[in-house]
């Protein structure tokens, strides 16, 4: 099961940063998700939210990228520049109904991300690169650009994996990237994916206990805010010869899912 560093590593911090992202690559991360909005310069900058309070509330669109730099938010050079092909790298584009930038189906931001991309030679399916939304305008004007690398489909919490797995494999996406809460509410989750050809990433794992839970229930990643301490709590579990890979997983022996307990902490942000 691969690790990945929620917007870089969450824990320490500061997010989306690249001192995030350098921190869980370092700290034996499979790879790092960050996400990506426009500045009114029209590049894409790495930040969450689309309003900030150390913008003064302003929308990240209204600020020039030299403004948003000086405030530590990072481009997306930046951030792939720090990377440099270390693991793999989810780039999730940012583009919610009522936010400033939204613009579905438009999708500018998705059209400079398939530049910027092509421009570096990230293409491929080897490349190292995976492009996910909630947005399924954006991913899919991504595949459209037969750039070569995977995307994949963002679900909110209350969607059953049953629901988005349905509508990736109907729009050809690679992954689907369902919260933890749906998918420990269906033990054949990982199962079903991998019936359907789809890889099965979990978000936001906040705990080692969780992050071990998924593991068990073959999820093949788990996008976490404390990359560190799942990637310890791993060897620690694959010391003591507990959590094989799971039968669900393409190959894997055979294993049980964990029992349920009083239920993993969760995070419904993202």
């Amino acid at each position: 099961m691969e690790v990945l560093g929620h917007r870089g590593s969450r824990d320490p911090g500061p997010e989306n940063t690249v001192a995030a992202v350098d921190a869980a690559l370092a700290a034996g991360a499979d790879g790092i998700e960050i996400d990506v909005r426009r500045s009114a310069d029209g590049e894409l900058v790495v930040v969450h939210d689309a309003r900030l309070p150390r913008l003064g509330g302003r929308a990240v669109l209204r600020r020039s990228t030299a403004e948003l730099g000086a405030r530590g938010v990072p481009t997306l050079h930046d951030v792939l520049d720090v990377w440099a092909g270390r693991g793999r790298i989810i780039i999730e584009i940012k583009n919610q109904p009522g936010q400033p930038d939204f613009d579905a189906p438009r999708e500018r931001t998705a059209q400079v991300l398939v530049e910027v991309l092509r421009a570096r030679g990230l293409t491929g399916a080897d490349a190292g690169v995976t492009v996910s939304s909630f947005d399924w305008f954006a991913i899919e004007r991504v595949r459209a650009a037969d750039l070569g690398v995977p995307t994949g489909f963002l679900t909110m919490p209350r969607m059953a994996v049953s629901g988005g797995l349905a509508y990736v494999r109907s729009a050809g996406h690679r992954e689907l990237h369902a919260h933890t809460s749906a998918v420990l509410a269906a033990p054949d989750a990982a199962a079903l994916a991998h019936r359907a050809g789809v890889r099965l990433v979990t978000w936001t794992v906040t705990s080692d206990r969780a992050a071990l839970r998924l593991r068990d229930a073959g999820v093949d990643a788990v996008i976490c805010d404390d990359p560190a301490d799942v990637v310890r709590a791993l060897r620690r579990s694959a010391g003591t010869g507990a959590g094989a890979p799971s039968a669900a997983s393409p190959a894997s022996g055979a294993l049980r899912p964990r029992p349920r307990d009083s239920g993993p902490k969760v995070d419904n942000r993202q």
